[in-house]
């Protein structure tokens, strides 16, 4: 069973049944983003997905339970980008990776712009907060993965741990900024933002030296 599947109140047994879900999912997401979720109703959202409020129900009790769907969805949904298109290569470079890894995320953020919402934990309930920060830290375990594995040497869990945190929080809100931009300035934000990443990381992470540093060193 997925995360996902956990927050429902009936997990759908047949195809069909979970399309249905997946349809009333789509129609919340594009609703708490047009108009935010106080605004949001679930009688707007069944209408939306072509549901009854009744077929809603018999999944979901209530707007915090899908909610709470939804960001158990995109929390899946990253890993599995992250899985695909992560993957630490050590013949990548830096700049290789975080580029990556940005590109990845401005794509997920414009394909899913009610994800903004969660990872702040701006809608309210405990719960949905909660929600949110599984999201960012679903982020931050990956980043500290691909840094310990990168730097094993110098690994120190408090503090890559940190780095992998503001990592994230960085791109999250620059990404935010590169969505407020007029289409013909995106491109050249985006650019601005991946060498933002880049230098922290390579403050804070500096990579490891190649042969030629070495044989100075050694001399």
């Amino acid at each position: 069973m997925t995360s996902a599947a956990r927050s429902l109140r009936r997990a759908p047994k047949q195809a069909r049944a979970q399309q249905r879900v997946n349809r009333i999912l789509d129609a919340a997401e594009e609703l708490f983003a047009e108009v935010g979720y106080d605004a949001a109703s679930t009688n707007q959202i069944a209408t939306r997905a072509n549901a009854s409020i009744g077929s809603l129900y018999e999944f979901f009790p209530n707007k915090q339970a899908l909610a709470q769907a939804l960001a158990d969805r995109y929390v899946e949904q990253l890993g599995a980008l992250i899985d695909q298109q992560m993957v630490n290569d050590p013949v990548r470079t830096g700049e290789q990776l975080v580029d990556t890894i940005v590109t990845s995320l401005d794509v997920f953020w414009r394909r899913h712009p009610a994800v903004v919402s969660l990872l702040r934990g701006s809608l309210g309930a405990p719960a949905l907060i909660g929600a949110g920060e599984r999201l960012r830290m679903a982020l931050v375990g990956h980043i500290e993965t691909m840094l310990i594995e990168r730097r094993p040497d110098t690994y120190d869990r408090e503090r890559f741990r940190l780095v992998a945190e503001i990592a994230i929080d960085l791109t999250r809100t620059l990404l935010e900024r590169v969505q407020a931009e007029p289409l013909h300035r995106r491109a050249l934000v985006l650019r601005e933002l991946k060498l933002a990443v880049l230098g922290y990381l390579r403050y804070a992470v500096p990579p490891a030296p190649g042969p030629a540093v070495q044989r100075r060193t050694s001399s």
